[in-house]
């Protein structure tokens, strides 16, 4: 195919889809918010929450794209924000609603992105079919302003799925979606295929970047980085499938040429109706051996026939980090693979043959990448890779530095050794010189904590100690994160998070964790401090749990005080225990210890102000949380909830606590308005309703009367007085009535 019908593809499959799109359509209405949202650099975009300026932008929490998503309706999972000075002051609950609807795809791979004064999202479409049934199995792509106003109406583009892998990038001051459409079927092919788009969310143009791709990697680290590597096939002309050999692809965001190939060599097998070749992307590898049987139009040309590779090799791309491409390859006598990394220097003169590296050179990083899908990769200041960190397969976290440009594949104990001793580890975030992770054993992803930059020797032993230091792994607190969900976010000092912990698993809202302590950034000696200072509150050698020893706190005089503690470390709500303990309380049997006793409710409002010669006296620290004091003994003293809660989840939020540590409200008997009123009442209503009785008898009586006598009074009507006709019977006397006028007269 001539490059011209390449070209024509490419704008119809554009056109098509920019008329099914109108950006500028239309805007739904929103309250204006206040601020400043143009100042400020952005980090930390593609994630659940983002930095922009003097804001976070964050999902309010785990919605569902079946929940209700009509604009305005939705609280959980809209797009929130909260001012960086009102989360330092952990005022939580100070956040604005930015995109009434539901942010939403079910691939956490991507989330929001902010460019210029818009923050751009995907939601559950809200589009109706012929049946008027919602499609919310259909994602839309569409974007607000920062200050709340301006959400397109019409989407960008509509993925058929909410699976689908895409990025919001920028590329010379445009807004691109870079997406990848799966099972995609443009050109009446039986099999869809994988291929990769770019849409300009300015005009509506989509431009096909690639047909048929095999694997791609969009940038693990800079969701917004435009650039994208992917492997493609190539056709054999002897067989027609594909070849054992692959090649390696990059291509921008802004690209809209496709590349021109001359097919004439191979038009004789080469159907334009049933091969397509559509590939916008520069060549960064060319896998052909010198083995192979024939070159084809896609393979590179060399200006001076330089010598191919002696082997065919076939790639697999691994990471893509810091401008860094990292892959591994494979031949016919090495399946492991061998770890090779790439930097941004192909472009003009690059040759994707002779830059192949030598497997015997001594150029590859590691001579199995068999695990380098699990690798982290830190750099040095000037980009060259200077360690990698990676969760081994027996268990535990290991640092392998780069020595003479080579990982080592052996432990040496000076290069590459376990800086994590064991356990099923995830690596989460590396944080300058700490590296977040987490530990299978909770619901979802715990939080641990270590600088992964020391000597070997440093990590020896791993014991925690009195004596922590910083690469000491310390867990913070019992905090557990969704792990189905999007990773847990570093921003602003803080780490953000859906909590599975403390009931909040059917909520799912986002917890906020400090990392700063009286403005100084936590060291993991403070973290290890404040684990200590939790633990005493609600540990199992903690306050609380000691209110269980009978020994100390006589169950009848200490009725339930432990279960009533805990309700109180999360809500501190004594008012209702108080008005609970008189409802239970007066159902006991008299003689019997009451369910909350006095003594118990003295403790309890002893939690409420920690002080010398109570209890608590040494949680008397405390943070402003909300507008309000919060002691060390409580709950927000260490992390909150951040953002908005819809008043059901409010409430069954607090009710679960209820539910888990308190005693059931008493059920009141349904009792008749009858038995309700009492003895003397029931004499008095019998005598009220008898003298009612009465009085309504004497009242019919009273008006019979009057109406009969209403009707003796009236006149009877005379009738008039004319004289009546006389007939005078003297004659017919003699008249025999029953005689017959014919028959005949007898004497």
């Amino acid at each position: 195919m001539k490059k011209p019908v390449t070209k024509i593809i490419c704008a119809t499959l554009a056109t098509v889809v920019a008329l099914g799109v109108s950006v500028t359509a239309g805007c739904y209405t929103n309250p204006k918010l206040e601020g400043d949202i143009t100042s400020g650099t952005v980090s930390s975009n593609g994630g659940f929450a983002v930095e922009k300026g003097e804001y976070v932008y964050f999902i309010n929490g785990i919605a569902s794209n079946t929940d209700d998503n009509t604009f305005g309706t939705p609280v959980k999972g809209t797009i929130q924000r909260i001012s960086k000075t009102d989360l330092n002051a952990r005022n939580y609950a100070s956040v604005q609603t930015v995109v009434p609807q539901i942010a939403y795809s079910s691939n956490y791979e991507t989330g929001i992105f902010v460019y210029g004064d818009r923050v751009y999202y995907s939601t559950p479409s809200t589009a109706r079919n012929s049946d008027g049934e919602v499609l919310n199995s259909q994602l839309d792509l569409k974007s607000t302003r920062l200050d709340g106003t301006g959400t397109t109406r019409d989407a960008y583009v509509t993925f058929p799925s909410t699976s689908y892998d895409f990025r919001f990038v920028e590329a010379a001051g445009t807004v691109y979606v870079l997406y990848v459409a799966t099972s995609e079927s443009m050109f009446d092919e039986a099999t869809g295929v994988t291929n990769l788009h770019s849409l300009n969310t300015s005009t509506g143009e989509d431009v096909l970047l690639a047909y048929n791709i095999s694997n791609y990697l969009f940038d693990g680290a800079d969701k917004s980085n435009p650039q994208v590597f992917y492997t493609m096939n190539v056709l054999s002309k002897a067989t027609g499938s594909t070849e054992k050999y692959n090649q390696v692809y990059s291509v921008t965001a802004d690209a809209t040429t496709p590349n021109e190939y001359n097919l004439d060599s191979i038009s004789d097998w080469w159907d334009e109706e049933t091969n397509r070749y559509v590939n916008c992307g520069t060549l960064v590898f060319d896998g052909i051996g010198g083995r192979t049987t024939e070159k084809t139009p896609f393979n590179y040309k060399p200006e001076d026939e330089s010598a191919i590779n002696d082997l065919s090799f076939s790639y697999t791309l691994e990471s893509y980090v810091n401008n860094t491409l990292f892959y591994t390859r494979t031949t016919t006598t090495n399946s492991s693979g061998y770890l090779f990394s790439v930097g941004d220097e192909f472009g003009s003169g690059w040759n994707p043959i002779t830059a192949n590296p030598s497997q015997d050179s001594g150029t590859q990083l590691l001579n199995s990448g068999t695990s380098a899908d699990a690798f982290r990769y830190v750099f040095n200041d000037d980009g060259s890779l200077k360690l990698v960190l990676y969760t081994e397969s027996s268990g535990g976290i290991s640092v392998n530095y780069v020595a003479d440009g080579k990982l080592s594949n052996e432990m040496d104990g000076k290069n590459y050794f376990r800086i994590v001793k064991e356990g099923t580890a995830t690596m989460l975030n590396i944080d300058g010189d700490y590296l977040y992770y987490s530990l299978s054993g909770g619901n979802g992803y715990t939080f641990y904590r270590l600088n992964y930059t020391g000597n070997w020797y440093d990590y020896e032993g791993m014991t925690p100690t009195d004596d922590v230091s910083e690469y000491t792994s310390v867990k913070i607190l019992d905090l557990d994160a969704a792990s189905d969900w999007y990773r847990p976010e570093f921003v602003a000092n803080h780490i953000l998070f859906a909590s599975e912990t403390d009931n909040m698993t059917s909520y799912n809202y986002i917890m906020a964790f400090n990392l700063n302590e009286g403005g100084t950034a936590l060291t993991n000696s403070g973290i290890d401090a404040l684990n200590k200072l939790y633990e005493g509150v609600i540990g199992d050698d903690g306050i609380i749990e000691n209110y269980t020893d009978t020994d100390v706190y006589d169950a009848e005089i200490y009725s339930n005080l432990a279960n009533a503690a805990r309700y109180m470390f999360y809500t501190a709500d004594v008012e209702y225990v108080t008005e609970l303990a008189t409802a239970v309380n007066a159902e006991v049997e008299e003689g019997k210890a009451p369910v909350y006793s006095e003594s118990t409710l003295k403790k309890l409002n002893d939690f409420l102000a920690p002080a010398a010669g109570n209890d608590w006296a040494d949680y008397t620290a405390k943070h402003t949380v909300n507008g309000s004091e919060v002691y060390a003994n409580r709950h927000d003293y260490y992390y909150s909830v951040l953002g908005a809660m819809t008043q059901a989840d409010a409430d069954g939020y607090r009710d679960s606590f209820r539910n888990s540590y308190l005693r059931a409200w008493p059920v009141e008997e349904e009792v008749s308005w009858w038995d309700s009123m009492g003895t003397a009442w029931q004499v008095v209503f019998i005598i009220a309703m008898c003298v009612a009785g009465l009085l309504v008898i004497a009242l019919i009586t009273i008006i019979v009367v009057k109406i009969v006598r209403k009707k003796r009074g009236q006149k009877m009507p005379e009738y008039s007085k004319r004289r009546r006709i006389k007939v005078d019977t003297t004659d017919d006397k003699n008249i025999n009535v029953y005689e017959d006028e014919n028959s005949e007269k007898t004497e």
